[in-house]
């Protein structure tokens, strides 16, 4: 069985509506998601963008992940 990563299998496995009202309303929860998924595949790409998503990435980010979320994708770096 695949190991558990919690808060992000969570927030993955959320539905739709309530990935697009986290992403609209709480961006923040995406890029702290992104950073405990980098940590837990101990993938050093995934942490850096994580944290620098929590903290630059409200802007533009914000907007990439509303879309990503609409269409039900999710970015190519993550």
């Amino acid at each position: 069985m695949a190991k558990s990563k919690g808060l992000a299998d969570a927030i993955w496995g959320l539905p739709w509506i309530a990935k697009l009202l986290l992403a609209i309303f709480l961006d923040v929860v995406y890029g702290i998601c992104r950073f405990v998924d980098g940590i837990m595949e101990k993938s050093i790409l995934k942490i850096i963008l994580g944290f620098l998503w929590i903290f630059y990435g409200l802007g533009i980010g914000w907007v990439i992940d509303i879309i990503c979320v609409a269409l039900n994708i999710r970015p190519f770096f993550f």
